[in-house]
């Protein structure tokens, strides 16, 4: 292995250097900022460059270095399997004086092996791998033959956050890596930097769309099935973005529920649309449903439905019944809601049950229950879907807030800030 050192203004420059000079092969073991030229050696009106350590493989090797090198270390290994046969103090002395007589540049360098392999003598000009195939071991499983550069302490620090806030090993590696190439040596010194940079990182994982009638075509009537497990808040929810769409937004909404096991649910969501003035149908079943849609006249259709089991799918497929009330004049979605308290397991196990009804956005719950929403973000990115709406509390119609990229990055980032997390004031119009 060959090491040479690259200057350039920054790092993308001294990496670019590194490939176009050296190939895909070689690689960076350490970087660092330093300074150049200056006023009579004093620094003063010095230029700051930046300076890396590149490893470069060596191509071509010697067959008669190879071919001995493979001999002495099978040999080796025929001593190890027979440790009574130990080398007399003459053949020590003999390698010694061997070793002394050669030229510098073919001196040999002891490399310590894992413990049960002796210590064996290799080139310091031959690359590693060439070294191992006669022992039987891969790059993996000798990782202490490689000296890989050390991360960052604020990276490492941000990197075990988002481990606790349930986002998996890969995730985080992603992430992290991604963040170290946008940061240079002086920042990541800087735990602030380090946090802003993740957090605008963050956000171009996240996609938002918080507009109930988004992707309705003119014309049409947009109605939205809110589905989801039991106790996820649905009926809440549903009140709040009524209250929103009709007092605040002035459009003409009408409440439903296809939920007939619960009674205390249809009677919650009744009483929400008698003290907003407006129409709530409760539908039994697919007829009671069209005829309920045929009198409506309203532009918005909010439906409550009930909570089922994510690990019975039958039943969720059940929902699709409700779709033949509906008639070419009618916009159909499906959102998710889903509570931000649930374990990364189970919210992965929900999203993937529910993909049966083909639905784009998720609606968060219990914001200001939950202690991190770090998994949350890597379960939308990966299965690539949009947050729509957060809920905050119980308070009906204002613990409800638009679905914020930088919000939901901020409180990755900074868990404190779900202690303050607040819904949003408006007034009638």
């Amino acid at each position: 292995m060959d090491f040479v050192k690259i200057r350039g203004k920054d790092l993308q420059d001294c990496i670019m250097q590194m490939k176009m000079k050296h190939g895909p092969e070689a690689h960076i073991y350490e970087h660092r900022v330093i300074t150049e030229g200056g006023l009579f050696g004093t620094g003063l009106l010095a230029s700051k460059m930046y300076e890396i350590d590149v490893g470069i493989p060596e191509k071509q090797n010697s067959k008669d270095r190879i071919e001995k090198k493979l001999k002495d270390l099978k040999e080796l290994i025929k001593q190890k399997q027979k440790p009574e046969l130990v080398a007399s103090a003459s053949e020590k002395k003999y390698s010694r004086t061997i070793e002394a007589v050669r030229p510098y540049s073919e001196r040999r360098k002891r490399v310590s092996l894992p413990d049960r392999y002796e210590p064996i003598l290799i080139d310091e000009d031959d690359p590693i791998e060439e070294n191992l195939p006669s022992l039987g071991m891969s790059i993996a499983q000798a990782p202490e033959l490689y000296e890989k550069p050390k991360r960052a302490q604020n990276l490492e620090k941000l990197a075990e956050s988002f481990r606790r806030e349930g986002m998996s090993d890969a995730y985080v590696e992603e992430l992290i890596q991604n963040l170290e190439g946008h940061l240079s040596s002086v920042d990541v010194s800087r735990l602030a930097t380090v946090c802003e940079k993740a957090v605008s990182i963050l956000e171009e994982r996240i996609h938002v769309d918080s507009d109930l009638f988004s992707g309705t075509p003119r014309g049409k009537r947009k109605v939205i099935f809110f589905v989801g497990p039991t106790g996820a808040g649905k009926t809440t929810t549903i009140a709040k973005l009524a209250a929103k769409y009709s007092l605040h937004m002035g459009k003409k909404v009408s409440l439903y529920t296809t939920d007939n096991y619960r009674i205390a649910a249809i009677d919650q969501l009744k009483f929400y649309a008698d003290a907003m003035g407006l129409p709530f149908y409760p539908a039994k079943d697919v007829r009671k449903l069209r005829e309920a849609v045929i009198r409506d006249g309203s532009e918005l259709i909010l439906v409550d439905t009930a909570g089922y089991s994510h690990k019975n799918p039958d039943n969720i497929t059940k929902l699709k019944e409700f779709y033949q009330a509906f008639g070419e004049k009618d916009y159909i979605e499906n959102i998710l809601v889903m509570s931000a308290t649930v374990s990364p397991s189970n919210a992965k196990s929900v999203a993937s049950a529910y993909d049966l009804l083909g639905y784009k956005r998720i609606l968060l719950t219990k914001l200001d229950e939950a202690d991190f929403l770090g998994s949350m973000v890597e379960l939308a990115d990966t299965i690539h879907r949009e947050y729509a709406f957060f809920s905050v509390g119980q308070d009906v119609p204002f613990d409800i807030l638009n679905a914020s990229k930088k919000l939901l990055a901020e409180c990755v980032v900074y868990p404190e800030k779900l202690k303050g997390i607040a819904g949003e004031v408006f007034d009638k119009t």
